[in-house]
This record gives structure tokens, sequence and C-alpha cells, in this order.
């Protein structure tokens, strides 16, 4: 193996711990060299916003190809991808270095990918404001026309683009203004997103709160520890999408629900991809654990005050939560409903 090769698989490792610490103790890390700021990013490297755009897309790319000729073009139709907690980019990268949803996409249907970063430690409405302010500038920095924007996320990366969406439409509300990025997205995919919540995040609730009036210090200093997690982490517990949910309340009162429902977008689709650990939905291991993270019944959103209109639903068997950002039988359902 080259130098070369060795320094970027070392470069890759410190990226995913640094990844997997924002989003476990993420708000804790503001203002340090530690924290990510949220952006896109192509070959581990910020993309900078600005009119020099088409420059700094390419300059990513000239290294991986000969006679410094990139094989990427902007295309009118974009593709965006987020990923979710304590992941990054790379999470979308297929083992067998072939490409990614957003390469296959670009190649087949002609979309220009841009793939997305952030601190999965802040709250979910933290990120989703930062998110609607970088799809602006990303709109609004693009060498041509914007035709078509489609958004695939993956688990909390799904409630980051409602909440993104949310605070996009009450701030255009509030300015009057004609136009903004989501009255071009046309298509969002979510994948293993908890729209009702993370089960998990809730026993960890449970947990913590059960430890904390046991009469032992070590017992309850073992709770304090657990409690530590991200308020990111916390708002997954019933899917927090807005301040207002969480904004002056105790986040680690006993599974207390603050979650008030937003408004979804009247212009876009919405399809829902779901895994299962087991062959199908009566499986034990899928009745106990859904996806390892996420039961289907959130995945799809089914409760009456949800505002979603999900169109387009679908479940893998024998799919957990992680394969789902990198499987091609994933890949053709998505292309399948965009083509």
């Amino acid at each position: 193996m080259q130098i070369s090769s060795i320094f970027k698989l070392f470069k890759r490792g410190s990226q995913h711990g640094i990844s997997f610490l924002n989003g476990a103790v993420g708000d804790s890390l503001k203002n340090t060299p530690l924290e990510i700021s949220m952006g896109f990013y192509e070959e581990s490297k910020r993309l900078i916003l600005d009119k020099n755009l088409p420059n700094n897309y390419f300059g990513h790319h000239q290294n991986n190809h000969q006679n410094n000729n990139p094989k990427k073009i902007f295309y009118p139709k974009i593709c965006i991808l987020i990923h979710g907690l304590v992941n990054n980019e790379h999470i979308w990268d297929f083992s067998d270095k072939t490409g990614n949803y957003g390469t296959f996409l670009e190649k087949d249907l002609n979309y220009t990918p841009f793939y997305v970063r952030y601190n999965t430690g802040l709250h979910i409405s933290d990120n989703g404001k930062a998110f609607s302010e970088l799809v602006q500038s990303l709109c609004d920095n693009y060498p041509i026309d914007i035709s078509e924007i489609t958004i695939i996320a993956h688990s909390m990366g799904g409630l980051v683009t409602h909440s993104a969406c949310h605070y996009t439409l009450t701030n255009t509300d509030k300015t009057n203004k004609v136009t903004n990025w989501t009255e071009k997205v046309k298509n969002i995919f979510l994948l293993g997103t908890p729209h009702l919540g993370s089960f998990l995040e809730k026993f960890a609730n449970v947990t913590t709160s059960i430890l904390a009036k046991v009469p032992n210090w070590q017992t309850r200093l073992v709770g304090k520890v657990l409690n530590w997690r991200s308020e990111g982490i916390k708002d997954l517990r019933f899917g927090y999408l807005s301040e207002e949910n969480w904004k002056d309340q105790n986040t680690d009162e006993f599974l207390s629900n603050n979650r008030a429902e937003i408004k979804a977008l009247d212009t876009a689709n919405y399809h829902v991809i779901s895994g299962l650990l087991g062959k199908d939905e009566k499986s034990w291991l899928t009745v106990l654990f859904g996806d390892i993270l996420v039961h289907e019944k959130s995945a799809f959103a089914d409760n009456k005050s949800t505002p979603f209109n999900i169109k387009n639903q679908h479940t893998f068997a024998s799919t957990n939560h992680f394969a789902l950002t990198s499987s091609q039988k994933v890949y053709d359902k998505i292309a399948e409903w965009l083509a």
C-alpha cells in the first residue's frame, strides 16, 4: 500500500472519530477546534459557497482525473445528501469504492450531488436553521439556474431536513419573500428517519431517570455520565423539529413529549424507505429492534398527527439501519421513483 493511501485511511479514520464525538457530545464542543461546522464537503474538504464555486468544486476533483479534466459538471438538477447521527458524508460510500447514491444519480439521471457534513450533537432545530441557510447559499451561488432539488436524508438527517423546510417557510412568511429554495424541492427521500422518535433514546431516558433516584452515589454517577449525551441525541426521543419543543423545557424529564407538528412542503414528494433486521415484519428481531435503531412505524410516520403526505413507501427486509445508506437495491428504488 502506498504512503498516500495510508495517509488517506488515517485521515478518514480521524474524521470518523471527530464525527462520532460531535454526535455524542457535540453541544459541548461549540466554538472549539473539534466542532464540525455545517457545510458541503467534497473529497473531505469543505466547499466555499461564493461566486467562485465552479473552481472550488472542480478543484477537489482535479487530482483524481488525468490532464486536470474533472468529470463533474453543473446540471440544472441537484441532489443533496445529508447523513445521520455520529456520521459524515462518507457513510454514503459503497464498500467496493464504486461510488455512492450521489455519483450514481449524476451518471444515470444527470444530477449534480452535494454532500452535507454537520455537528449531529446540536439540537435538530439548530441544525435545521443552519441547513436552510446552507441550501439557500448554494442556490444563490450556483452558476446556472436550478430546476430541481432532490434531498436524500438518512436517519437524523431526515429530521434536520424537515426542520430546515419549516424554518424556511416560517421566515418566508415573515419577510414576504416571493421565492426560496424550498420551492425547488421536488423530492425528499427519508431513509430510516425516526419521525416518531427512537426507542433507544426513550430507553436511555427511562434508564437515567431510574438511576437518578437510586440512593447510591455510584449508581447516580453512572446515570449522570449516561445523561451527558448530546441534545441532538435527546431530540431523537420524540423527533423534535423546532426550538419550541425543547426551549424552556427540562429535556431530561421522564418521557415528557413536547413535540409540536410543523408544516410540510406542499410541492415536494415524500418517499420513505425503512429497513428490517428480520426477513419480515413479524420476525422477533424486527418486532424488538426494527432496523436496529428505528421501528418501521416511526420511519413511516404512522401517526395521524404527522403532516407529511408520504405517497411512496418501501421496506427492505434483512437490511439494517446503516445499510440503507449504501445498498444497490435501495439506490435502484430511489432511481425508480425519480425516473
